[in-house]
C-alpha cells in the first residue's frame, strides 16, 4: 500500500510540474509569436498608408512597433494585379531574399486565397485594393521567425531537462516525504493485530464461563445473546487482523497453479442450501478449464465473501448469480437483486465498516468489511474489482485477475 501510494504521488507531482512547464512554455511562445505578427501587421499597414514606402520618421512617431532603423531593416516586394487577375508590376527593390520567378508564385499562390492578411512560407502579407487594382504587399519576417523558433526549441529542451530533473528529485524525496505515512501505517497495523490477539483471550474467557454456567443449569435468553455476540465480536476482530495482513502483494512462492472453475464451482455449490432455505433463485455459469496461479485458501474467501454478501443483501424470492468467464483476463461476476442501491454508495462499498443500510444493526449478520477483505485479496493479485448498478435495484459485483 505504501509503495502504491509513493508511485501515485510521484505521479501526481511528475503530471503536475510537465502541466505547468507545458502551459508556461506554450504561453510565453504563444505571446512570442503574436508579437512578431503584431510587429509584422503594423509595418504592413504603415506601408499600405504610405503607398508601399515608410514616412519620414519624427520625434514622436516611435509606436513600440518600428524606429528610425525599421525602415532599413525590413525587407518587403510589392506586386500590384489588375482586375482581370494580371500580375502588372512587381517592386523588388527592398528585398534580395528571393528572385523575380520566387515573387510572382507567391503572387499567384496568394493572390488566390481568400484572407486579407496572413504567411505564405516566412512572409507575412497584406492584401486592398487600390484604384480598382489588387495590392499585395510582402514582408520578410525569416530572422524573426527563425528566432522565435528557435526559441521555442530551446523552451522545450530546457523543460524536457526540467522536468527529467524533477522527476529525479520527486522520486528520491518521495520516500522521505511518505516516511511519516509510513510509520502510521505500520503503527496501525501493530495496534489491530495486538489488540485483537488481547481481545480474543477475555472473549474466549467470557465464552467460556457462560458454557460452565449453562452446564450448572443457568441457561436462558440472556446468556445465548451473550453467546452471539461475544462470536460476533470474536469473528469483526479476526477479520480485522486477516485485512490487516492483506496490504502487500501475495509472495511469489506461495502462489501455485489453481483450477479455478473447480474452487468457483465449490464454493458455490455450498450455497445450494442457503438458497433453497431463504427461497431464492440462484443460477451459476461457470465455465471449465480456468487456471490461475494463486493461493486456493484466498481464492475461496474471496469467493465466500462475494457469495455471502449478495445472499446477505438480496431480498425473499431474490436472485443470485455467479459466473466465471475467460476473457483477456479471468472474469468473476456475482449478481444479486436488492430492494434499493444508490449508485452514490457503490463508491463506498468497499470501505471498511460500510453498510448499505446505514443502520449499522446485527440483523444481517454483517460487519461491513466482508468486501474490504475481498478488495485486498483483488489487489493483492493485481487484480480489478468493482460494484455497478443498472437499476438501483441490483448488484453486479465483478472481479478481474
Amino acid at each position: 500500500m505504501i509503495k502504491n501510494l509513493r508511485k501515485r504521488f510521484s505521479m501526481a507531482a511528475i503530471l503536475s510540474i510537465f502541466v505547468t512547464f507545458t502551459i508556461l512554455m506554450l504561453a510565453i511562445n504563444v505571446i512570442n509569436y503574436y508579437k512578431i505578427m503584431e510587429n509584422a501587421d503594423a509595418i504592413l499597414t504603415t506601408l499600405k498608408e504610405n503607398e508601399g514606402y515608410f514616412p519620414a520618421f519624427g520625434e514622436n512617431q516611435n509606436n513600440g512597433h518600428w524606429s528610425k532603423e525599421t525602415p532599413f531593416e525590413s525587407r518587403y516586394f510589392i506586386a500590384t494585379i489588375s482586375e482581370d487577375n494580371t500580375i502588372t508590376t512587381i517592386d523588388m527593390a527592398k528585398v534580395q531574399a528571393i528572385d523575380i520567378t520566387q515573387a510572382r508564385r507567391y503572387v499567384k499562390v496568394v493572390s488566390s486565397l481568400n484572407d486579407t492578411r496572413g504567411f505564405y512560407h516566412d512572409y507575412r502579407y497584406i492584401r486592398y485594393k487600390e484604384n480598382g487594382n489588387t495590392v499585395l504587399i510582402f514582408l520578410d519576417c525569416t530572422r524573426s521567425l527563425e528566432n522565435w523558433r528557435t526559441f521555442l526549441e530551446a523552451s522545450c529542451l530546457v523543460a524536457t531537462i526540467g522536468l527529467l530533473i524533477s522527476s529525479i528529485l520527486i522520486v528520491f524525496i518521495s520516500g522521505r516525504i511518505m516516511k511519516p505515512v509510513a510509520e502510521s501505517y505500520e503503527k496501525q497495523k501493530r495496534f489491530i493485530t495486538d489488540a485483537g490477539h488481547e481481545i480474543k483471550t477475555p472473549l474466549a474467557t467470557i465464552d467460556a464461563d457462560l458454557t460452565v454456567l449453562e452446564m450448572d443449569g443457568i441457561s436462558n435468553e440472556w446468556t445465548d445473546d451473550i453467546h452471539v455476540q461475544t462470536k460476533r465480536l470474536a469473528d469483526l476482530t479476526n477479520n480485522l487482523i486477516v485485512l490487516s495482513r492483506m496490504q502487500e502483494t501475495l509472495k511469489p512462492e506461495i502462489l501455485v497453479d489453481l483450477d479455478l472453475s473447480k474452487i468457483v464451482s465449490t464454493v458455490a455449490n455450498s450455497f445450494d442450501a442457503r438458497a433453497k432455505m431463504e427461497n431464492k433463485t440462484f443460477e451459476k455459469d461457470v465455465d471449465s478449464n480456468i487456471y490461475i496461479k494463486g493461493s486456493q485458501k484466498e481464492m475461496e474467501q474471496l469467493i465466500s465473501i462475494l457469495m455471502d454478501n449478495a445472499f446477505k443483501y438480496s431480498p425473499e424470492e431474490g436472485i443470485v448469480r455467479i459466473a466465471l468467464h475467460q476473457k483477456k483476463k479471468t472474469e468473476l461476476v456475482v449478481y444479486n437483486t436488492t430492494d434499493h442501491i444508490s449508485k452514490k454508495s457503490l463508491s463506498h462499498l468497499f470501505d471498511r465498516f460500510y453498510r448499505t443500510d446505514q443502520s449499522h444493526n446485527s440483523q444481517t449478520g454483517g460487519y461491513g468489511i466482508g468486501l474490504s477483505i475481498a478488495q485486498a485479496i483483488v489487489r493483492s493479485y493485481k487484480g480489478k474489482i468493482e460494484a455497478t448498478t443498472e437499476d438501483e435495484k441490483s448488484l453486479k459485483i465483478t472481479v478481474e485477475i
